[in-house]
């Protein structure tokens, strides 16, 4: 990386470094209520392999002002900051429209900084983040206290989920402070709620739509899962969360959506035949996401790696699992986001029946997904659909996903030919842990750059807390 004025990222030394990047920082940014808006420094892509809509070109990006001003072959003008690029691939910024930050009083699972510095060296510039945190979200006032720490403090974008109600007066009052969607945990609501009840979930889906929000489904069927027999194994709890609890959940939701009519977002698809059930998003209101972990992994990683493999919805066998990855890749599922669900390893260790599920998913997912580009198992092109451009469309980031004139300039620079492996050492997350560990991939993130700005690069993170911005829904993007 060439900087202009001579910057440079020192190589990375050992373990994860978000408490050291933090400090000294935090007491040194303009208060948000100030109303000073600071001059963004321009910055320069030199030379790069440049993925607009379905193809690559050759040439330069310059940004300016946080927005990309012009792509074209050759670019004269100078910028404040310069990168060459000669054999990278510019990408739009990764849109994760799934994570747990956790922060508050999970603060020691993770945090907006070391969540968000994970973000970074993921490669994704926009998050959106899920409300079952302590204290939930689950009013307008929760909802702005959450907006207001994490303006402090993230490194990327964020965005804001809320818990699902079925008040129509309190469904806008969070659409109008910025809510995404409102999240419909059928398991165990985050907010008071009978799911099992189908008139309440009606008011939501109501309340969803004369708010014009979507609603974000946690699809299984708590009457399915077994609770009351003790679970001395990790694979059987796996299977006291039969696949049958998503179909019955996702055939319910369809029902009641299509009495409705407001758009209804299943998160972490585990079957093929929810992907088939749910259609074409583009028509219907709905829209269907999968992770890397269950495309991937099969319910045998739960017998070798016990509470490293464990999360819900749970694993599946072999065969569903080959035939997810499959309605991934033939572009069935309209997003991947990565449930980044972080925990404790002492939280983890514990006894199945104690042990928290989720596993740490953002600075794993994209190596993952561009060793299968490599591996001519899924193309560049579906992969930028399904982690940017998507799931941009989908929550209404208007300016995001594209690499564009006018776009915010959100872009990541990846190195395709680099080989590396899922190290844990080099995890910003505090989530230690991965049920990928030693997997080999190649196809790196270098850099990822946000609002104009170089926060991650090669390695390191460049940006301050408070880099990224809070995101409301309806805005600009």
């Amino acid at each position: 990386m060439n900087a202009k004025h001579g910057r440079t990222t020192s190589s990375r030394k050992t373990g994860p470094s978000y408490v050291r990047i933090a400090q000294g920082t935090l007491d040194n940014l303009k208060s948000p209520e100030s109303g000073e808006t600071p001059s963004l420094p321009s910055l320069l892509i030199r030379d790069a392999h440049i993925w607009t809509e379905n193809r690559s070109i050759r040439g330069s990006i310059l940004i300016d002002q946080g927005r990309i001003q012009r792509i074209a072959r050759r670019i004269i003008e100078r910028a404040d900051e310069e990168i060459l690029a000669r054999r990278l691939v510019a990408l739009p910024g990764l849109v994760d429209a799934h994570v747990h930050m956790r922060d508050m009083r999970l603060s020691y699972k993770e945090d907006f900084t070391s969540g968000t510095s994970a973000a970074a060296a993921g490669g994704f510039t926009t998050v959106l983040d899920m409300p079952n945190t302590l204290p939930p979200t689950d009013s307008v006032q929760r909802l702005q206290q959450k907006a207001s720490r994490a303006s402090r403090k993230v490194m990327v974008n964020i965005g804001l989920h809320t818990a699902a109600v079925g008040d129509r007066r309190t469904a806008k009052a969070m659409k109008m402070a910025g809510a995404f969607s409102m999240k419909l945990y059928l398991p165990k609501p985050i907010a008071p709620l009978d799911v099992g009840d189908d008139g309440a979930v009606v008011e939501v889906l109501k309340a969803a739509k004369d708010a014009s929000l979507p609603v974000t489904v946690h699809a299984e069927d708590a009457g399915q899962i077994e609770t009351t027999r003790e679970n001395r194994t990790f694979k059987e709890l796996v299977g006291s969360r039969p696949g049958t609890a998503e179909t019955s959940a996702v055939n319910r939701i369809l029902r009641i959506q299509r009495l409705i009519g407001c758009r209804v977002h299943f998160c972490h698809v585990t079957l093929p035949s929810s992907i088939s059930a749910i259609g074409n998003w583009s028509s219907g209101g709905l829209s269907s996401e999968v992770t890397p972990h269950h495309t991937l992994l099969s319910d045998d990683s739960v017998e070798k790696l016990g509470w490293k493999a464990w999360m819900v919805p749970p694993l599946r066998p072999r065969h569903v699992r080959s035939r997810l990855f499959r309605e991934m890749v033939n572009g069935n599922a309209t997003i991947i986001a990565t449930d980044h669900a972080p925990h404790t390893i002492k939280e983890k260790r514990l006894p199945p029946q104690k042990s928290p599920p989720g596993i740490p998913g953002l600075e794993t997912a994209m190596p993952l997904m561009l060793t299968m580009v490599n591996k001519g198992k899924l193309s560049l092109g579906r992969l930028v659909s399904l982690l940017s451009t998507n799931p941009a469309k989908l929550f209404g980031l208007s300016s995001k996903g594209r690499l564009r004139e006018g776009a915010d300039g959100d872009l990541i620079l990846v190195d395709m030919k680099k080989k590396g492996k899922i190290d844990l050492d080099k995890f910003f997350s505090k989530a230690h842990y991965s049920p990928f560990e030693g997997w080999k991939t190649q196809g790196a993130v270098h850099a990822t750059i946000v609002n104009g700005s170089i926060v991650y690069s090669n390695g390191e993170i460049t940006g301050k807390p408070g880099s990224g911005r809070v995101l409301r829904n309806g805005s600009r993007g």
